[in-house]
């Protein structure tokens, strides 16, 4: 999940939705689920497809998240990529070597702050992006269209998937500009667990 480089993807699902019948109680209750999670660890398996490769790579790790801007995205396999967010701070370290995130500037602080609302569901208040609302028997997917110049030279949409019955993220796809994608899926969620502050300040 190299945000600061490539991105990614796709719901596989899609044909199985159909548009929100009544949007605003399922924003409503998604922004309560996000604010009710001070915490959040899981893991992920993302499947990137790109242009240039006839089958997908596929990678997976673990992802950390705790209030007032703390996350950790760790992928494990097949190398080691950690994304550090602590507080207004970003950290990106690759094949053991931290990246230079400073020189990335303005484009860095935006990802930060997408990445943030992602998860905490800031994304509802984001006026870069327009928002839909769709449902199927089991699942709501929002799909947000961005509307903000720079974010639409890079995304054409992203789209986020959650249980309805939890309304947890299981799936988180973006859809880039040049027809590369990809999939993250979320497994063995630990809602409201103590993590250490260690995981959020150390490579």
């Amino acid at each position: 999940m190299c945000f600061l480089g490539s991105t990614i993807g796709a719901s596989t699902l899609a044909q199985l939705f159909k548009p929100a019948t009544n949007p605003d109680k399922i924003l409503a209750e998604l922004k309560g689920a996000s604010q009710a999670a001070k915490s959040i660890q899981a893991d992920f398996k993302e499947d990137k497809y790109l242009a240039v490769l006839k089958n997908p790579e596929h990678s997976s790790g673990v992802f950390y998240y705790r209030k007032d801007d703390q996350m950790r995205w760790e992928q494990l396999k097949p190398s080691k990529y950690v994304i550090l967010i602590n507080g207004d701070k970003l950290r990106v370290q690759e094949a053991g070597k931290e990246k230079n995130v400073a020189s990335a500037g303005r484009m860095a602080a935006q990802m930060k702050d997408l990445l943030m609302g992602l998860v905490n569901g800031d994304f509802q208040q984001n006026k870069a992006f327009y928002q839909s609302c769709f449902e199927s028997a089991d699942q709501y997917q929002i799909t947000l269209t961005p509307t903000n110049n720079r974010l639409k030279k890079m995304y054409a949409k992203i789209n986020l998937v959650f249980s309805r019955s939890t309304l947890r993220l299981k799936e988180l796809s973006f859809f880039e500009k040049s027809g590369d994608r990809s999939v993250m899926t979320f497994s063995s969620e630990k809602i409201n667990q103590p993590i250490a502050e260690a995981i959020f300040m150390n490579f």
